[in-house]
């Protein structure tokens, strides 16, 4: 016997698959733009589907569900490498801790994504039935509400500001120099605002098609297209800057050993390691460098806490001959022999000097659940379950690290460890305290070889294009590379097969931009200005939603909206 439905009932369910279809749709176009698959155009387009679903669609039960599982799919296939955190560790709920980290990592984010389209889906179908004020207003809004979103995602529980949608352009230079006035957030609006504008346009061209040719006309994709046309016109006027020429550096040489986390610490692995770094070094040399690049802390002690281990990196260097850079822990003992503070830092090494214990840069945000266990003394099972032997302890200085025996070509080195390039406040501060260049040691091999590295980096041409100043990476295993004020990457380390994972040593000239020397961007003297501009956007767009008059038009989901989702 066959199953009756009533004609409700099957224009529900068929709204139902078309708006998973539209979540599915926008999910993958948004992994697409990242990398490493790197199709930056997607940006553009990815929230289409849905915004489409909005604007002719009908709602229907579950369709927040819908939305979020599109999310959790997205940021899933965008953090699948965070499995791989537990492989380097040994015990029977290894492999279950790092799918759950990716799961659940991905599901948090997953939150974001579902505010965010949940409120267009409401403003969209709201300003549909305004007048033209309402619907310029509804658009600005929600590209300032992507950014507030943006932004507390990098604030609360410590910050994760993973990916923001800008990060997706780490290729495209043109369209990042609005990052020097705003951050990365002005790249994000440029793009959300274009998603925003391109689907009402479509919306209106197929309402419309029979209509008058400017009733096809769409006022919210012009704006969109000014806001688009201005950031690459910005991008153009800022590239003049770059022909005032540049200031020579010193020639400097990664040493990538691309050893897993844990060799290192293995009694059988110390000595090759150590003389893996001996003969890595030395190479440097032959290359020409004038500076040797270690990545975060590959030898198996602290060089500071350990006299053997000091006076082993002072003796390398002044075989050398070669100053050095380089990751590592610092170990400060107190009167107490069971009590000691570790950090994670970057340490000078002068050939004559040796290492200085003294003025090192400390890590100043650290990785929960990786340098230390959030509210571990009240939770007595926490360091069962999360394998972090003991905390290390943040730094609370960005003064930058000096050469003081080199001339001013080396110049005033702000300090970035590990994941700390993707807070665009931390590099702001370098730049502040009179950093002339950032130098970010890193380590990710922790997860694996697939996408982090490449995400990660993109981070750093995003905060050289904020702060005007060049970044310079040396990873464990890759992405090992500069780039400079522009966002312009100058240099990556790759092999023969255009990888980046392998060991090895590289030399390349390191430059500066001689007309932002010593100058700040508007980004570095104001900070996060944009992000308050845009909560103000977000309620000045919803007033002008709320109280602009209607309006009588055909559009399909105006008509059967009722301002309830």
């Amino acid at each position: 016997m066959e199953e009756s439905r009533t004609p409700g009932q099957g224009r529900g369910l068929a709204a139902c698959w078309q708006g998973l279809i539209a979540s599915l749709a926008s999910a993958v176009l948004f992994v697409l733009a990242f990398p490493p698959l790197d199709l930056p155009e997607t940006a553009y387009v990815f929230a289409v589907p849905l915004l489409l679903q909005a604007l002719f669609g009908r709602t229907f039960k579950g369709e927040g569900w819908v939305i979020f599982i599109g999310g959790w799919l997205a940021w899933l296939g965008l953090v699948f490498w965070l499995r791989n955190v537990t492989d380097h560790l040994s015990g029977p709920l290894t492999g279950v801790l790092g799918w759950t980290a990716a799961l659940g990592l991905s599901g948090i984010l997953a939150i974001f994504w579902w505010s965010w389209f949940m409120a267009a889906m409401w403003g969209l179908r709201m300003a549909a039935s305004r007048g033209l004020v309402g619907r310029l207003g509804a658009l600005l809004a929600l590209a300032a509400f992507w950014i507030v979103l943006e932004w507390l995602r990098g604030t609360i529980f410590t910050g994760f500001p993973w990916l923001p949608l800008a990060a997706s352009q780490w290729q495209r230079p043109l369209v990042l120099q609005v990052a020097s006035l705003t951050g990365a957030g002005g790249v994000s609006f440029v793009l959300i605002a274009f998603n925003l504008g391109l689907s009402q346009y479509l919306h209106n061209l197929w309402v419309n098609r029979k209509g008058r040719w400017w009733e096809r006309l769409s006022p919210e994709f012009y704006l969109a297209l000014a806001i688009l046309f201005g950031a690459i016109g910005f991008g153009l006027n800022s590239s003049g800057a770059g022909r005032q020429g540049e200031i020579d550096g010193p020639r400097m040489a990664y040493v990538q050993p691309k050893v897993s986390a844990f060799e290192k610490w293995n009694s059988e692995g110390r000595a090759e390691m150590l003389e893996l770094l001996e003969d890595l070094s030395t190479y440097a040399g032959y290359l020409g460098a004038e500076l040797i690049l270690w990545p975060e802390s590959p030898t198996p002690y602290p060089v500071k806490g350990n006299a053997w281990m000091e006076n082993w990196v002072g003796a390398l260097s002044r075989a050398t001959g070669i100053p050095m850079l380089i990751g590592n822990l610092a170990l400060e003992r107190t009167d107490d022999p069971d009590v000691f503070r570790l950090y994670n830092a970057v340490f000078t090494v002068d050939p004559e000097a040796g290492v200085d214990t003294q003025n090192f840069y400390a890590k100043r945000h650290l990785v929960p659940f990786g340098e230390y266990v959030p509210l571990a003394d009240w939770i007595p099972f926490a360091r069962t379950v999360v394998p972090v032997p003991y905390d290390l302890l943040p730094g609370a200085s960005e003064e930058p690290l000096v050469f003081s025996q080199q001339d001013g070509r080396f110049g005033e080195i702000g300090g970035l460890i590990c994941y700390e390039d993707i807070f665009a406040g931390l590099a702001r501060k370098n730049v502040l305290a009179g950093a002339d260049w950032h130098y970010v040691a890193t380590n990710n091999a922790w997860f694996g070889e697939e996408a982090a590295a490449w995400q990660h980096a993109a981070h750093s041409v995003l905060r050289a294009v904020e702060t005007r100043r060049p970044v310079v990476r040396c990873g464990n295993s890759g992405w090992s590379g500069w780039i400079d004020e522009f966002g312009h990457i100058r240099h990556v380390m790759t092999d023969d097969r255009g990888s980046i994972y392998f060991q090895g040593v590289e030399a390349f000239d390191f430059k500066r931009n001689r007309w932002w020397a010593g100058r700040q961007s508007l980004y570095v003297a104001l900070g996060d200005w944009f992000a308050a501009f845009c909560v103000f956007l977000v309620g000045m767009g919803a007033l002008s939603v709320h109280f602009a008059p209607r309006r009588r038009i055909p559009l399909p989901g105006a008509k059967r909206f009722s301002g309830r989702l």
